[in-house]
This record gives structure tokens, sequence and C-alpha cells, in this order.
């Protein structure tokens, strides 16, 4: 997407679609058979977390300051499998796409993808992560 999608994308997002963004996916995956388990571990305080995810969609889609954190960090310590990269994907698709005007919602998907891709490769390369498949 160049740069003038981009900027048009973010400038039609709300704070309340971002919001209603994050409830949607993190909503998913509270329910989700092997996400839920996974997350409700790893996350000791799901109002902070979720402000933290409402701050970085905030900076992807609307270019605000407010997420200055690691994205990659967190996730080490998880025992992720291969497979939970996709349906990661599959839960957040529908939820950008509910939530979301249609540019903003595609823009997010991307971004989404991105991330999905390089935590997967940063955990696959990883000393002592657990063997996973492709």
């Amino acid at each position: 997407m160049d740069t003038s999608e981009s900027s048009a994308a973010g400038n039609a997002v709300s704070e309340e679609a971002v919001a209603d963004l994050v409830a949607r996916f993190y909503g998913r995956i509270q329910v989700d058979e092997r996400l839920g388990p996974l997350f409700a571990a790893a996350v000791p305080d799901w109002d902070q977390h979720l402000q933290v995810m409402r701050d970085f969609w905030s900076a992807v889609l609307r270019r605000t300051a407010r997420y200055s954190g690691c994205v990659m960090s967190p996730h080490f310590g998880l025992p992720i499998e291969c497979s939970d990269f996709d349906l990661w994907l599959a839960l957040f698709r529908p939820s950008a796409q509910e939530a979301l005007p249609p540019g903003a919602a595609a823009h997010a998907i991307v971004v989404a993808e991105a991330v999905s891709d390089r935590l997967r490769r940063a955990f696959e390369r990883r000393p002592g992560a657990p063997a996973v498949s492709a």
C-alpha cells in the first residue's frame, strides 16, 4: 500500500474503531480452543494488555505515538507452534474487516501479516525454541 493510501486509511479510523478491532480480536482469542489458554496463561492483566494493544493499533492505523514497546520480546517465552501464527491471523482478519473501514482493514491485515511473519521467523531462529514446522 502506498503512503497516500495508508494516510487516507489512517484518517478514516477513529479511536472507537481501533478499540472495536482490539475488543473483537481478543474476544475471539479468549474463546479460541488453542490460543485462549495460551493467552490466558501469558496475560496476567487483560485490561492492561488490551490498552497496550489499543495503543499499538492506534499507532499503526492513526499514526499516533502511543505505542513504544517491543513487539517481539513478550512472545518469546510462550509455547508457540508454527500453526498458531496462522490461527492468530485467521482470527484477526475478520475482526479487522468487521471493525474498520475497508482501506484501513486491508492496511491492518497487511501489518498483522508482517508482524506474524517477523514473529514466526524470529521464534524459529531463537536458541532453544521448540521445533516448529512450516
